[in-house]
């Protein structure tokens, strides 16, 4: 578990194991395609989509996505990343400039403002990459950088 902490109006613990289930994911190879999230509109080309946001309602966080899109294998084999944006979005920061990642051993600051080209690698070959279930921060532009292994803390500065 991760905690968003620092000029935010409120903490917010990230738990990188759930986010397999969460649609706003994205699998390398997407990625590295130019696509920054694997939230997709619902069509509603049949009634199955419709009659369950009828009766169970949208779900937070979207989940609908992921259990038509990904098969078993498809979860046990990829490797995905997660964009950090909405996450520090919902901690409400104020007066924030950068977001500080930090492990054991070192920290970076990220400029606030590149929050859309933050993620976080939660998962590589369908397995989480530690096992504490902390994750690597990466800077996805042009290319895809890896900025901090094993991040432990996210403190907005």
């Amino acid at each position: 578990m991760i905690q968003i902490l620092g000029k935010v109006k409120f903490n917010i613990t990230l738990d990188p194991s759930t986010w397999i289930f969460d649609d706003r994911k994205v699998e390398l190879e997407h990625l590295k395609k130019g696509l920054k999230s694997g939230e997709t509109p619902i069509a509603f080309e049949d009634n199955r989509e419709w009659n369950r946001e009828i009766l169970e309602g949208g779900a937070k966080p979207p989940t609908l996505n992921s259990e038509i899109k990904y098969k078993k294998t498809q979860l046990l084999e990829g490797t995905f990343f997660m964009n950090i944006a909405s996450f520090i979005n919902n901690a409400e920061p104020f007066d924030a400039t950068h977001v500080r990642y930090s492990n054991e051993n070192e920290s970076i600051d990220i400029p606030l403002s590149e929050l859309e080209y933050t993620f976080f690698q939660f998962s590589k070959d369908g397995k989480r990459l530690y096992e504490d279930g902390l994750v690597d921060v990466y800077v996805v532009n042009e290319t895809i950088e890896l900025k901090l292994a094993h991040a432990t803390k996210i403190e907005l500065i």
